[in-house]
């Protein structure tokens, strides 16, 4: 399946720091944030951004990601503000370059071909979620492992799997999270800041009369990265608001009819 890469290499020659490339990158995105990213609501308002000088400049700042230094990315830390900006990032830029309207499946395996070359690699969205940030882990069982053995993106994979990225990655659908951008400083604080957002939301229902939780497919699709039913259920019980949910989460845990909600995937449009 051929990449679709969306951003251009820079002209032969062309010397920076990729210190300074991760943070001019990072502005863009904040404006981006600024100016067309609902946090609340969690949409994107992709009409106004389209031909805006902010995407221009955006758009212009992806091209120094060819000549990144991806072994600059020294800790966990480091890694996962990264990743997690440039998966969110390329979500973005996919929807606009591939000139969406509905739903990011109105183009065949957006995942696999929407790519960005970065120090002269190339990654796709899923070469970031299941490779780097999942440590190369199947998409799905019918699925191959995203970095063969011989694969030198292998030697950029995060130092272990926290499975608060799935609050943190946009897929550029309704069910996801809101998008936002990401602190190498702050990360773990913002990735507990969302993963509360999501688990005190509409996603996270508890049913106490019925002993049903539902929950966001997210939990089915990655309940491995959670550790099991026995791991999902802790991770709502940490993030989860209110100590009587809290309480009766932890008191009825064997007797407990988990539901997965279905995932909306139409383009989160603010």
């Amino acid at each position: 399946m051929k990449p679709i890469i969306l951003n251009e290499a820079v002209e032969t020659g062309r010397a920076e720091k990729s210190q300074d490339i991760a943070q001019q990158l990072k502005s863009k995105m904040d404006h981006l944030k600024l100016n067309f990213f609902d946090l609340k609501k969690g949409g994107v308002n992709y009409t106004a951004m389209k031909g805006s000088e902010a995407f221009e400049a955006y758009e212009a700042a992806t091209k120094s990601l060819a000549v990144f230094d991806l072994k600059t990315l020294a800790t966990r830390q480091a890694k996962l503000a990264f990743w997690i900006n440039i998966y969110n990032a390329l979500v973005v830029h996919g929807v606009m370059a591939l000139n969406v309207r509905k739903s990011v499946k109105e183009v065949s395996s957006f995942f696999q071909v929407v790519s960005y070359n970065i120090g002269g690699y190339t990654f796709s969205l899923d070469d970031i979620e299941h490779g780097i940030l999942r440590r190369n882990k199947k998409k799905h069982s019918l699925a191959r492992k995203p970095f063969p053995t011989d694969d030198p993106r292998k030697d950029f994979i995060v130092d272990r799997l926290d499975p608060r990225i799935h609050f943190a990655l946009v897929c550029g659908s309704n069910s996801c999270p809101p998008v936002d951008v990401y602190e190498e400083a702050a990360i773990d604080e913002q990735l507990d800041l969302v993963s509360t957002g999501f688990v005190n939301s509409d996603e996270v229902m508890l049913e106490k009369e019925s002993r049903t939780l539902k929950v966001s497919k997210l939990f089915k699709w990655y309940k491995e990265d959670f550790g099991g039913t026995e791991g999902l259920l802790d991770f709502v019980v940490r993030y989860r608001y209110n100590p009587d949910d809290k309480a009766f989460l932890k008191n009825n845990a064997g007797k407990l009819h988990i539901v997965y909600k279905d995932y909306d995937w139409s383009l989160n449009l603010v």
